[in-house]
């Protein structure tokens, strides 16, 4: 991402695959890429991309090319960065945490600005993965049911954003308030409806959060982590082959967060440990999940037991959260 205009070319930072399509003037006429917690691919598809492409020569068509002027945002001239990998190694991963440590150093940080680029399910909808604009569920208690959205209709704009891609409907939900509303939908029949968003709508559950890269930069952090346990296994340890677990092959015992590594080893925590999750919860997804749910959901100095897997049995250690 060095040298790109991050003020210009806006899209989910945190994702695997993106692809703009843009006017001469530097206006974004389509976004496609983007993912959610079903899987980095999830919407990628041939036939899609073939959509979108299709969309963004009509939209080109459609545009009246003008100059703008845009105040410009390089990440490496982002004073939080220059901290980071010597100013040198720029990813799109790097971007939303780069941009909150900034915020954090200038008091301006929000902890609501880590729901960014909300997928089709805050609303209440999903969409077809190779029709992009096409709806196939509808929440009944939803916003988009609400709204009575149907499935088999087809989105044409959302807050004044042209959709072609589940992408450009993403964005258009991260451009509106968090503190919520009346957002603009119209679909491909013509008819136009209002969707009614509460304060907080956009705020993640830990499971939807996961795949995000940038949740590693959140605190509190459990300190330690590893690969989860295949079916085999958790069989040969004794346990259930569709249990969740996951072996720990390192505490963060250095660095700025040395803490919570050692906070864990304190605690009774040792390498080569089973964690089957907590007193709190055991019914993780992932080891991503894991991660997400402590940062996302735990407060520093709150108690509660790791549970951990030693000798065929379940072991609770007190723990508390290291500030």
């Amino acid at each position: 991402m060095r040298g790109v205009d991050l003020a210009r070319w806006r899209f989910d930072w945190d994702l695997t695959f993106a692809v703009l399509i843009a006017d001469p003037d530097g206006t974004v006429l389509g976004r496609y890429g983007g993912r959610d917690e079903r899987g980095a691919d999830h919407w990628l598809t041939e036939a899609s991309f073939a959509r979108f492409l299709e969309g963004g020569l009509r939209a080109y068509a459609e545009h009246e090319s003008r100059a703008v002027e845009r105040e410009e945002l390089h990440l490496e001239d982002v004073p939080a960065f220059a901290a980071r990998d010597d100013g040198q190694c720029i990813h799109c991963h790097s971007v939303f945490p780069a941009l909150r440590e900034q915020a954090i150093e200038e008091g301006t940080w929000k902890r609501s600005g880590l729901w960014v680029y909300p997928s089709p399910g805050r609303i209440g909808l999903d969409l077809d993965r190779d029709q992009q604009t096409l709806i196939t569920h509808v929440g009944e208690a939803s916003p988009a049911g609400r709204a009575g959205l149907k499935p088999g209709e087809r989105i044409a704009r959302l807050g004044g954003v042209s959709i072609v891609s589940a992408s450009d409907l993403m964005y258009a939900l991260d451009r509106f308030d968090e503190e919520g509303g009346e957002l603009s939908l119209s679909l491909a029949s013509g008819r136009r409806v209002w969707l009614r968003l509460e304060p907080g709508w956009k705020r993640a559950t830990p499971r939807e959060f996961a795949w995000r890269p940038s949740k590693w930069g959140l605190t509190p952090a459990p300190g330690f982590g590893g690969p989860a346990l295949t079916a085999s296994e958790l069989t040969q340890a004794g346990l259930d082959p569709g249990s969740f677990a996951f072996r720990v092959d390192y505490l963060v015992t250095w660095g700025e967060n040395a803490r919570f590594g050692r906070g864990a080893r304190e605690q009774g925590l040792r390498k080569g440990e089973i964690v089957l999750g907590t007193s709190l919860k055991r019914d993780f997804d992932s080891v991503d999940h894991f991660h997400a749910w402590w940062r996302l959901t735990r407060r520093p100095s709150e108690h509660f037991d790791l549970l951990v897997w030693r000798g065929g049995k379940v072991v609770r250690l007190p723990w508390r959260v290291v500030e």
